[in-house]
């Protein structure tokens, strides 16, 4: 994001201040990039000045560079992240084997799934022409692309297929209504929607670009042709601290009719028909998809869902041609040899009636997680278990440094810092209690205890700590014309 699109950022004041300097900032972020990843992201430099961050370096990949910004986008006081960094170096492969790997990459995606995007390659720099159904497949397309080594650019120049026109107000409501839902919105009483001949207006105050970038994804609902977030303000302070630690739980009705929803905008999982049962904030997710990733994604939407405490996933993966196993290997170790995150390391998986064993060692949660969704993608993957284990630091840290380390990490996120959170390291095992709000917010407190150094985490973290419950009709967003 831009400095120029940060520039009405609220000042921040009080105690608070002293707490929270550019030095810091900057070394948050660079500590977060060297948790995650320290070799990947070694190379990277952060400076930051009056809360805008800038990266310089390189990166072995586009997917790299990007996942560095968003990484740096989710510290709090970032106002802003400007990417300088270079892609390179290139590598060997030539430009029609690029052109021929990416054709092979968006005709077995389960998302893209065609051969009809157009793909040039010039020295390294990609440009995809085509029509796509949906905005998912759009990003999913472009982030195949970045994920390629060798590709130093590419160039979008794809047209999501033309949807039928639709009411500002409907447009309006339905932005309103995700924005309601959505566990990434922090506040969404202090955001107000307003929709103009299809131009979707937002608003109001966030509490990071990450938060911000969450509420413009949002933004595009069908019909809607351009999303402006440029009145959003990013303050990391709250003007309200209670406003930060209490939002109301819905009814179980209101969860289900919300994550319904969430399901059909998502072009991925829409067109299977998942059925959704809540009952006590906990969700059953039933039906049968072509991909495991589709059933991962139908549950990630429902962890991103306000008020959800558990879910039960109990799609079924089934395809119509069942690849062999010796087949399903074969494109599973080539998958993983030609991943930047992945390529550095020696992953096995062995693959009995499409069930996946995966086996090898990595550095960190990312890449271990990150092994888990490439092996999603697929075809033919029934079910995964993940054995892939962490490799030993040069230097072990204590209990008392995993501890430390973790808190630091709760501080600086803007999703976990006004959660009551608490850790106790013995052995390096993790074990996190007290409580939070919302399921991701569960999820991601376990990733960073990884992340700070523990071997073993175990998450007893509370979900839900709302007063009343209620429904979308009491939900407290403004909604202007």
């Amino acid at each position: 994001m831009a400095a120029e699109d940060v520039e009405n950022t609220a000042e921040v004041t009080g105690k608070e201040v002293e707490k929270v300097q550019d030095i810091g900032i900057a070394v948050a972020i660079k500590n977060r990039l060297s948790r995650v990843n320290r070799q990947t992201f070694s190379s990277i430099e952060v400076s930051v000045k009056d809360g805008i961050a800038t990266l310089t370096g390189t990166a072995d990949s586009l997917w790299i560079q990007q996942r560095a910004t968003e990484l740096s986008q989710a510290i709090r006081g970032v106002r802003g992240v400007i990417d300088r960094i270079t892609v390179g170096p290139v590598g060997t492969t030539d430009d029609s084997g690029l052109k021929k790997h990416l054709e092979y990459l968006f005709l077995e995606d389960p998302v893209v799934e065609r051969d009809d995007i157009h793909v040039d390659v010039v020295k390294g720099i990609v440009t995809l022409k085509g029509r796509v159904h949906s905005r998912q497949e759009k990003r999913t397309a472009l982030n195949l692309a970045k994920m390629v080594q060798g590709i130093r650019e590419v160039r979008d120049l794809l047209k999501v297929e033309n949807v039928r026109d639709r009411p500002d107000s409907i447009l309006r409501e339905e932005i309103t209504h995700r924005l309601a839902f959505d566990v990434w919105v922090v506040n969404p009483s202090l955001l107000h929607v307003q929709v103009e001949k299809g131009r979707a207006i937002l608003t109001g105050q966030v509490e990071s670009v990450y938060e911000k970038s969450r509420i413009a994804e949002l933004a595009w609902v069908e019909s809607v042709r351009d999303v402006d977030v440029s009145g959003l303000t990013i303050n990391w302070v709250s003007p309200d601290p209670m406003m930060r630690t209490q939002r109301p739980m819905f009814t179980d009705r209101a969860i289900s009719n919300a994550i319904q929803k969430v399901l059909a905008y998502d072009r991925r999982v829409a067109p299977f028909g998942i059925s959704v049962t809540v009952k006590d904030g906990t969700v059953t997710l039933k039906g049968s998809v072509p991909f495991l990733s589709i059933r991962r994604e139908a549950e990630q939407n429902a962890n991103n869902t306000v008020g959800v405490q558990a879910v039960n996933n109990l799609i079924n993966v089934r395809s119509k041609t069942t690849p062999k196993d010796s087949v399903i290997q074969a494109r599973l170790f080539a998958a993983f040899s030609r991943n930047p995150v992945l390529e550095p390391f020696s992953l096995g998986g062995s693959v009995k009636k499409g069930a996946v064993l995966l086996t090898g060692t990595v550095d960190s949660i990312y890449e271990r997680n990150h092994a888990e969704n490439v092996a999603s993608r697929i075809r033919g993957v029934k079910s995964l278990t993940n054995h892939i284990s962490f490799s030993r630091p040069e230097v072990e840290k204590t209990d008392w440094e995993i501890q430390l380390d973790f808190e630091n990490q709760v501080w600086w996120s803007p999703f976990l810092s006004s959660q009551d959170i608490v850790a106790t390291v013995e052995d390096g095992q993790a074990t996190l209690s007290g409580s939070v709000q919302h399921m991701h917010q569960r999820l991601l407190a376990e990733q960073q205890a990884f992340e700070a150094g523990a071997s073993i985490v175990i998450n007893r973290l509370r979900v839900g700590n709302a007063l009343t419950s209620f429904d979308l009709s009491g939900q407290g967003m403004h909604a202007r014309r």
